[in-house]
């Protein structure tokens, strides 16, 4: 339990951290990618202001102080002439921008036209990988003049930035979680130290109770030697017995709550379920109820040899318990379709199970004893076998669910089979 917790805490905190670095680089990266959007717009808005030319001080003025001489040579534009009614563009100057690039742009004539004839005079277009910005300023009907530039030079810092962002992600991910491997102990310890001591409590407490229940039953006994036997003597060792069995189920637990201490191995779970399948056979024989039982030869599962059987006894105890008078109660075990798994059905006639809630089922000491109890006799039980059952698959690596359906109640254990 307290690996689980460590590993959990672990993931949480490593998933955290990737979480926060990424909304952090996205957002970095929305806002350069942004600002080269905008940076393109303003030269485009100078350019088209002034009919083709790069004026230095309004750029500066939009830009702000950041912009200087030297930079209106790192931005690769030309200007031409839009006739939207042939969707061509006629180009006037060229002189800042490559070949390749005034080509790309231009092989996107008639989508500009349409966009611009349609009134969108500013855009982006996409071009053989390229990217460009464009600005369109009406001249007369069907006529614009139009500038374009090349977005690549802009958004390199962007890509530069998308690429760093990757590598400080998984590195520092990376190094979060050998330094979380290394110090996830220190942060749960205190939760260790007090399981620890509930565990403790639980198991020394069971049997200081002991003692004086073995006498309460030693002195009841003697009571009945003298002649005493009457119903309150009776009464008092059925309560007797019924809390040295809550006892020993609650030290039980506490031990198969610690997977650390059970050792797996690969074990015959086609005899164990036979095991325990045979002890049921004479009580429900004698309750009236039918028993049918099928089990496919030679599956092995990685578990624990009495542990397994525990959780059959558990799981056929409880399907003879609550079943209906005179039902049926089914135990099935058989290879899963992919032949990886081995799956343990008990199911168990249950005609008042519509509106139990099932999930509740494996919770510690629940009981639904409006509906799920006949009778006193079947009242007996703690609420701790089912709890027992799923920390046993578990520490098996396996899951349990139950369900209801059509007058049955179900309860499946799947193990991964071995060799």
């Amino acid at each position: 339990m307290i690996k689980k917790i460590r590993r959990r805490f672990m993931w949480l905190a490593t998933f955290s951290l990737f979480l926060v670095m990424i909304i952090s680089f996205a957002s970095l990266i929305g806002i350069s990618y942004a600002r080269s959007n905008s940076e393109a717009d303003e030269i485009l808005t100078v350019i088209v202001k002034n009919d083709g030319r790069l004026n230095l001080k309004e750029a500066k003025n939009r830009l702000g102080d950041q912009y200087n001489r030297e930079g209106m040579f790192k931005y690769r534009y030309f200007t031409g002439m839009l006739d939207t009614s042939k969707a061509k563009t006629t180009v006037i100057d060229s002189d800042h921008i490559i070949a390749d690039s005034l080509n790309s742009a231009l092989s996107r004539d008639r989508e500009v036209a349409l966009a611009v004839r349609n009134g969108k005079l500013r855009g982006t277009i996409h071009s053989s990988h390229m990217r460009f910005r464009y600005l369109a300023k009406k001249v007369s009907k069907n006529k614009y003049f139009i500038c374009f530039i090349d977005l690549a030079p802009l958004i390199q810092s962007t890509l530069l930035l998308v690429r760093y962002a990757m590598c400080f992600t998984i590195a520092g991910v990376l190094i979060f979680m050998v330094i979380m491997g290394l110090l996830a102990g220190k942060a749960v310890e205190p939760i260790k130290e007090a399981y620890d001591k509930q565990r403790r409590f639980i198991t020394n407490a069971g049997h200081e109770l002991k003692t004086p229940l073995a006498v309460i039953s030693a002195n009841t006994e003697m009571e009945e030697i003298l002649g005493n036997d009457d119903e309150w003597n009776q009464s008092t060792i059925e309560q007797v017995q019924r809390m040295t069995r809550l006892i020993d189920e609650l030290i039980t637990v506490t031990r198969m709550s610690e997977p650390d201490e059970l050792v797996l191995s690969p074990i015959n779970f086609s005899e164990k379920v036979s095991e325990s399948a045979k002890s049921f056979r004479s009580v429900l024989a004698k309750d009236g109820k039918d028993y049918e039982v099928k089990i496919e030869p030679d599956l092995y599962v990685n578990a624990e040899s009495r542990s397994l059987l525990e959780l059959v006894n558990i799981l056929i105890d409880n399907a003879q318990k609550y079943c209906d008078d005179h039902g049926k109660v089914l135990v099935v075990l058989a290879k899963s379709r992919l032949n990886q798994n081995a799956v343990l059905t008990v199911s168990n006639s249950y005609r008042d199970g519509k509106n139990v809630d099932t999930k509740r089922f494996f919770e510690r000491f629940y009981r639904e004893d409006e509906s799920h109890h006949h009778d006193e006799k079947k009242k007996s039980g703690f609420g701790i076998g089912l709890s027992m059952a799923q920390d046993l698959v578990c520490t098996f690596g396996g899951k349990i669910s139950a369900h209801w359906e059509d007058g049955v109640m179900t309860f499946m254990v799947t193990l991964k089979r071995t060799r």
